[in-house]
């Protein structure tokens, strides 16, 4: 198995066609969605590649909460009406390369991301809607907190 790359912006050249990660919401829409999402701007996907094949990725979106929609708690406590945070849209590792890790580093890489996004702009938290409850302990593991009335995670940024 050739050397995973680093995480980067997935390009015109880049295709995901061919992964598959045995997630049916995920690979519709790495199939379907994420070119398209890169290119009209309403999300940044990061892929990793090994040689020619992508080996994961996940998205990043500007997004926002409405106050109203919060029950309650951290998230909601001394936040504006439209409450600032970065929605980590899409995560998928293929299913050749599952059991090694690369969820917990793509992770690992898009929290790096989101904290220094919001140093820059300002987000209140990182999102996320998992697919289903294993998902969500993936999540849980890495300081996710679920929101109350909900089945989104928010893991804090300030």
């Amino acid at each position: 198995m050739t050397a995973l790359e680093p995480p980067r912006p997935l390009t015109k050249t880049d295709s995901l066609a061919d992964f598959h990660s045995g997630v049916d919401l995920v690979d519709a829409w790495a199939h379907e969605r994420a070119s398209r999402a890169q290119k009209t701007g309403t999300a940044v996907v990061y892929i990793v590649k090994s040689g020619e094949k992508i080996a994961g990725f996940y998205s990043l979106s500007a997004h926002s909460v409405q106050r109203d929609d919060v029950a309650g708690g951290w998230l909601k406590c001394n936040a504006p009406e439209h409450i600032p945070a970065i929605l980590l849209g899409m995560l998928g590792v293929d299913a050749s390369f599952q059991g090694l890790g690369l969820g917990k580093s793509l992770l690992k890489d898009t929290i790096e991301r989101s904290l220094a996004a919001s140093a820059q702009i300002g987000a209140r938290a990182l999102l996320v809607d998992p697919v289903d409850r294993e998902v969500a302990e993936f999540y849980k593991r890495y300081g996710f907190r679920e929101l109350v009335e909900t089945t989104r995670l928010a893991l804090p940024l300030t």
